[in-house]
């Protein structure tokens, strides 16, 4: 693995580590001030739409950490097996699934007052391509072996986002989305790591990695 290949996972690795932050902010905020009524009415427009603007630049991160993880196996001559690759595809379609959400939500509310109630399909079903895109994703990047240690935030944030969709009541739903963020940031503290590597050292790793095979 070369340099050119170092730079690609410090990339991936800003991507993932920004999900953390945009997204806890996006969730966390509405926790400690009131911004919808309980009957959805938005009561503080400005920071209402700057809490969708974060969740959508957050879930456009998570896209873009899924395409760089498949990218950069490409440069290191690793590529991601089938389950990998259906895992990038998911992955990025859930991401744009949310983010298709949160302009939904922004323009209903703007324009209504309150979120359309059926913008939430968008949410529930692009946290289950999610799911199920983590999970392949995880076995893609272990089985691979050029940053298995990636795996694990990946399977981490898929049961995050599960327990998100399926349980509504505080504070489950609520810890599942924050440990689904944190998770997607601690693989970006993973890749980073990773990209710290010498150039010869990743180049050894990796001649293992593939005799092993």
């Amino acid at each position: 693995m070369g340099v050119r290949d170092i730079s690609a996972i410090g990339r991936h690795g800003r991507a993932a580590l920004a999900v953390g932050p945009l997204l806890i902010l996006s969730t966390g905020v509405e926790l400690v001030h009131r911004v919808q009524a309980p009957d959805g009415t938005v009561v503080e427009p400005v920071v209402f739409a700057l809490l969708i603007a974060l969740w959508g630049i957050g879930m456009l991160c998570v896209g873009v950490a899924a395409l760089d993880a498949r990218g950069l196996h490409r440069e290191a001559a690793a590529p991601l097996a089938r389950a990998g690759r259906i895992g990038v595809r998911l992955v990025v379609a859930g991401s744009a699934l949310q983010v298709l959400f949160a302009a939904v939500v922004a323009v209903s509310a703007a324009a209504a007052g309150k979120p359309v109630e059926a913008s939430f399909v968008l949410f529930g079903l692009g946290f289950l391509l999610l799911v199920v895109g983590g999970v392949l994703l995880g076995v893609g990047v272990w089985r691979a072996r050029v940053v298995p240690s990636g795996a694990t935030p990946l399977w981490v944030g898929a049961a995050a986002a599960l327990v998100a969709i399926v349980v509504f009541t505080d504070p489950w739903h609520d810890i599942g989305l924050f440990v689904f963020a944190g998770a997607w940031s601690a693989l970006g503290v993973t890749l980073l790591t990773r990209a710290s590597v010498p150039a010869e050292r990743s180049d050894s790793a990796t001649t293992r990695a593939t005799r092993a095979a």
